[in-house]
């Protein structure tokens, strides 16, 4: 199986394995936890489509990706607010489901700050479980657009975006 698969089953490990009085050491994990799978499954596929082979090329490619341009890049696919290099490679309309996994990402990556950083505000179960639910749902619309034309324009975008603009 492969690691984001194995993350996104580890969160929701982590938010249940306490039933009646969950911790909350296991509650802001599993939040960090559901990014972290999701930050995988876009990685993996981007280096498997801008690096197929050989694996050693495509390790290297998948460490390539920056959690903060990533963020920037998702927020202007969530928006729909493309930059003008971005758009002229995209079939229009964008797909709803690679919106929605933009937006997951953003939402989730604030929710990973939060957990991870900000102890003075305790997570309750339910709000864990809502953001695994918004990971799985990420992974379900990416599974429904991965092999589209849009979709392999977001990955290369997630991975080179800010050096486009450059030349």
């Amino acid at each position: 199986m492969a690691l984001h698969d194995d993350l996104l089953k580890l969160a929701e490990f982590l938010a249940r394995r306490e039933p009646r009085r969950p911790k909350q050491s296991s509650l802001r994990r599993s939040v960090s936890t559901a990014y972290y799978a999701l930050f995988h499954l876009l990685a993996s596929e981007g280096s498997r489509i801008l690096a197929p082979s050989p694996p050693g090329l495509r390790y290297r490619v998948q460490r390539a990706f920056v959690h903060s341009e990533m963020q920037s890049v998702c927020q202007t696919f969530a928006s729909g607010g493309l930059t003008k290099e971005t758009e002229s490679l995209i079939s229009p309309p964008l797909e709803t489901q690679l919106r929605s996994v933009a937006a997951a990402f953003v939402a989730l990556q604030q929710a990973r700050y939060g957990a991870d950083y900000d102890v003075s505000i305790p997570l309750s179960k339910y709000d864990v479980l809502q953001k695994i639910a918004q990971a799985k749902n990420a992974f379900a619309d990416w599974r429904q657009v991965r092999t589209t034309p849009n979709a392999h324009v977001f990955l290369t975008a997630l991975l080179l975006q800010g050096r486009w603009a450059r030349h």
